[in-house]
C-alpha cells in the first residue's frame, strides 16, 4: 500500500508543476462559467426585461350592457399579473403602432380590429383576427405576447361557443323569438366571459422542478454552467497525471519500475490513485470558489461529498481508459480530447445543469457524465441522498466497466 502512495505522490506533484495543465483546470472552467452566467442574466436567475408592447383599441363593443371584448384583450394584457413581463403602451392608431415596432421602440404590437366584439355576438359566422405586428429579429419578446393574446382570444371564442349553445338550447326548448334568442345568447356568452376574467386570469408562473421530499430552491444560471464546466474539465485534469504511464514508458523508467518485485496491480494502483487525488482537488477547489464567487449553494454537504467522490472516480476512470490503448503522449492526447469533447456535447456540459427535457435528457444517459450532471442537478434544485442514489450507482457502474478495461490493456501491454 505504501509503494502504491509513494507512486500517486510522485505523479501528483508532477501534475501540480505543470502550470498550463492548472489553469486549463481551474481558471478555465471559472472564466467560462462567469461568462456565461453573465451572458444569461449576470450570474442571477435567468430573466429577461419586460417586452415592449403597445397596444391599439379600435373595437366598441357589440352594444349596451355587453362588455367590449376588445376591452378584455387590452385588460388581460395590462394585467398586474404580467407586469415583470409585459411593458404596455397604448396607442390610437394600427400606422403608430406599427412604426414604433419599425423604429425598435417596441418588440410587438397587438392591434384590436373594431369589429371584434361584433364578430363574437354575432348570430352568423363573422371573422375578426386581432393582429400581432413583431419585429423578426427578435423571438422571445413577441412569443410572449403572442402567447397571451392567443389564451385570451380562446376565452372570447369560448364565450362565443357558450352564446350558441344557449340559443341552440333554447330553441329546443321551443324559443322561436328572434329577440329573445339574441338576448339569451347574448347573456350566456356575457357570463361566460366575465367568469373567465374574474376566475381564470392569463397568469404566467415560474416553477423549478422539485424532487419529492426536497424544498424547492432556484440555483443562480453560474453555478448550474460551473458544474457542467467543472465535469468536463476534470476530464482533462484526470488525462494530465494519466499521460504519465505512456512518458514514463518512453523514457523507459516504467519498463525498470516492473522489474522490481512490486506487483503491477500496486503500480497501476498508484497510478489511478494519482488521477483520482488530481481530480477530487480540481473539484474541490471549483466548489469553493462556485460557492465564494457565485455565491452558489450546493445543497446538503454529505450529499455533496459523496457526489463530489463519484466524479472524480468517474474522471479518473475515463481518463485511464483513453490512454490505456493509445502508444504515444500525442496520440493519447489527439485521442482522449476528441472523446472528452464528444462527451462534453453528449452530456451537456456546456449548459450544465440547466434542465432539460425531451429526447435530449434521455440521450445524456448513454454517458456517465450525463448521470453526473443529472445527479448534480437535482443537489441544486433542493434534492437529498434520495434523489442523488440512482446517477451515483450507474456513474459508478460506468467506473468500474472503465477502469476494468484500463486495466486489461496495461496488463497486455506490459505483461
Amino acid at each position: 500500500m505504501m509503494k502504491a502512495l509513494s507512486i500517486a505522490w510522485k505523479d501528483t506533484v508532477h501534475v501540480y508543476r505543470d502550470i498550463a495543465g492548472l489553469a486549463m483546470m481551474f481558471i478555465a472552467p471559472l472564466v467560462l462559467a462567469t461568462v456565461l452566467g453573465a451572458a444569461f442574466g449576470s450570474g442571477d436567475n435567468f430573466s429577461i426585461a419586460a417586452v415592449r408592447t403597445v397596444i391599439v383599441d379600435q373595437d366598441k363593443g357589440a352594444g349596451a350592457g355587453t362588455p367590449a371584448a376588445g376591452a378584455m384583450l387590452s385588460a388581460a394584457l395590462e394585467s398586474p399579473d404580467l407586469g415583470d413581463l409585459l411593458a404596455i403602451t397604448r396607442l390610437d392608431s394600427p400606422e403608430k403602432a406599427r412604426t414604433a415596432v419599425d423604429d425598435g421602440d417596441a418588440a410587438a404590437a397587438v392591434i384590436i380590429p373594431a369589429g371584434l366584439s361584433s364578430a363574437l355576438a354575432s348570430s352568423v359566422a363573422q371573422e375578426a383576427n386581432v393582429e400581432i405586428y413583431k419585429d423578426p429579429a427578435l423571438v422571445v419578446g413577441p412569443s410572449i405576447v403572442a402567447a397571451v393574446t392567443e389564451s385570451v382570444v380562446q376565452t372570447l371564442n369560448g364565450s362565443r361557443a357558450a352564446a350558441a349553445a344557449a340559443a341552440r338550447l333554447a330553441v329546443s326548448r321551443g324559443v322561436t323569438d328572434t329577440a329573445r334568442l339574441a338576448g339569451i345568447a347574448s347573456k350566456a356568452g356575457t357570463a361566460f366571459a366575465l367568469q373567465a376574467q374574474t376566475d381564470a386570469q392569463v397568469t404566467v408562473e415560474a416553477r423549478n422542478p422539485v424532487v419529492e421530499g426536497s424544498i424547492e430552491k432556484r440555483p443562480n444560471v453560474a453555478s448550474q454552467v460551473l458544474i457542467g464546466m467543472m465535469l468536463f474539465f476534470m476530464l482533462f485534469g484526470a488525462a494530465t497525471p494519466a499521460h504519465s504511464v505512456l512518458e514514463e514508458h518512453r523514457n523507459g523508467t516504467l519498463s525498470r519500475l516492473f522489474t522490481t518485485p512490486t506487483p503491477r496491480s500496486i503500480i497501476l494502483s498508484g497510478k489511478f490513485l494519482a488521477v483520482f487525488v488530481v481530480v477530487l482537488v480540481q473539484a474541490a477547489i471549483l466548489l469553493l470558489a462556485g460557492l465564494l464567487l457565485f455565491k452558489a449553494d450546493w445543497g446538503e454537504p454529505g450529499p455533496v461529498v459523496v457526489l463530489t467522490v463519484c466524479s472524480a472516480i468517474v474522471a479518473a476512470s475515463l481518463g485511464l481508459v483513453t490512454v490505456s490503448f493509445a502508444k504515444t503522449v500525442g496520440q493519447a492526447g489527439a485521442v482522449s480530447s476528441a472523446i472528452f469533447v464528444f462527451l462534453g456535447l453528449l452530456s451537456g456540459n456546456f449548459t450544465g445543469t440547466i434542465v432539460t427535457s425531451g429526447p435530449f435528457a434521455t440521450i445524456r444517459r448513454i454517458s456517465p457524465v450525463g448521470w453526473l450532471l443529472e445527479g448534480w442537478s437535482k443537489l441544486l434544485y433542493g434534492g437529498s441522498w434520495g434523489s442523488i442514489a440512482l446517477p451515483v450507482l450507474v456513474a459508478l457502474a460506468f467506473a468500474v466497466v472503465f477502469f476494468g478495461i484500463s486495466v486489461f490493456f496495461f496488463r497486455r501491454r506490459y505483461a
